[in-house]
């Protein structure tokens, strides 16, 4: 009798595991196939000035990198009020790698430049909405001191600012001095893998970072294996489009907002329906 109670426990225990790694493997194969479809915008930003400030300035009312103050908190009152959550570097590196399932109306917002605008203007924006962003800074251009903010021209952030950020900011590399252009085309692309290799680590080493955003948005086959050779894990362009996990992680799509960017097309970008427009 008792040999046959325990015959039966052991099958009823057989059927329980059984159907335990059957549901499991349904929720993974679920979770999987969510993550594979989900699709992150990265949004791209630059120089901010009030609309007064620009209006001031001939070199800065038409420039398309430079948004006024009053659009750029339109645009993340409108992320706060439609609950949009604002990830970091690391949660899109380990999303597209397949680590991490992100929450639904995840973005990254990023800053090229790391101008001084990203600490009077940016910074308080995004901390006011509990928002987070990154920043891509050209390592050599970093001051050693604070300077006046001077609206008429694009300063650099200073070390101190950087570290003031830290709570709503984090800091990648925009290369330590090839941001400028060359014979009219961006310099990175006329230099040699090992010049590239010496300026990205420089950068590196300054910023402890393992994230890069290129110059211009502009790289080749040299850009690449330097990063490779340095273990950068991410490298933004300019090319528009999404992220998900089938994306190139040296060639990540950013989409560059720019006066132009109304609020029905920051809506359908922000929303994944960006390549839907007509």
């Amino acid at each position: 009798m008792k040999a046959r109670e325990s015959q039966g426990s052991k099958k009823l225990f057989i059927f329980i595991a059984a159907a335990i790694v059957l549901i499991g493997g349904i929720g993974f194969a679920i979770f999987s196939q969510g993550n594979k479809e989900q699709k992150v915008p990265v949004l791209l930003y630059h120089h901010l000035l009030t609309e007064k400030e620009k209006d001031s300035h001939p070199a800065f009312k038409n420039k398309g990198t430079t948004l006024s103050v009053e659009q750029f908190e339109k645009q993340i009152k409108y992320l706060a009020d439609n609950n949009y959550h604002t990830i970091t570097l690391k949660d899109l590196e380990e999303f597209t790698k397949g680590k991490k399932n992100l929450p639904k109306k995840s973005i990254l917002i990023t800053f090229d430049d790391a101008s001084k605008s990203n600490y009077v203007y940016a910074y308080p924006i995004l901390k006011k909405y509990k928002m987070h962003a990154a920043s891509f800074v050209v390592t050599s251009r970093l001051s050693d001191k604070e300077e006046k903010f001077d609206s008429k021209t694009v300063q650099s952030l200073s070390k101190s600012e950087i570290n003031k950020m830290q709570d709503v900011f984090e800091f990648g590399s925009h290369t330590n001095a090839l941001h400028k252009l060359e014979e009219g085309k961006a310099a990175i692309l006329s230099k040699k893998g090992a010049e590239i290799k010496q300026d990205i680590s420089e950068s590196q080493k300054i910023l402890k970072t393992s994230y890069l955003s290129y110059p211009f948005g502009k790289y080749n086959e040299n850009a690449i294996k330097a990063l490779k050779e340095c273990k950068f894990h991410m490298a933004f362009t300019n090319s528009r489009g999404y992220v998900n996990q089938e994306s190139n992680m040296l060639k990540v799509s950013r989409f560059a907002i720019s006066p132009e960017t109304d609020i029905k097309e920051f809506s359908r970008i922000v929303a994944g329906e960006y390549e839907n427009q007509k």
